[in-house]
């Protein structure tokens, strides 16, 4: 009985932890904005120039989902249309719609 109830703790445990993590990615990271110098010293652009950030209208105002992966929202309500925005977790710079 000792072991099942071991078991079972662990399981427990196990996934309140999991649904922690998960619900926990879902953060919104304050936009950090970089220059067009800045940019194209560190960050170079790839052909076509820099991607546009997605903004959908479900999100709030401001709120701008990263074009690079794992999509990452930003609050870019501080950051003016059409400026860089630089995505701190994959290292490249996309524009604010």
């Amino acid at each position: 009985m000792k072991n099942h109830l071991k078991i079972i703790s662990a399981v427990v445990l196990g996934l309140f932890l999991l649904g922690t993590t998960v619900q926990g990615s879902g953060t919104v990271i304050d936009a950090v904005p970089i220059t067009k110098e800045d940019a194209a010293k560190k960050y170079p652009p790839p052909k076509g120039g820099y991607p546009v950030g997605e903004r959908e209208p479900h999100m709030a105002s401001g709120h701008v989902n990263s074009p690079y992966s794992p999509h990452q929202e930003y609050d870019c309500s501080k950051v003016g249309h059409g400026q860089l925005v630089l995505d701190t977790h994959a290292n490249k710079v996309f524009v604010r719609p």
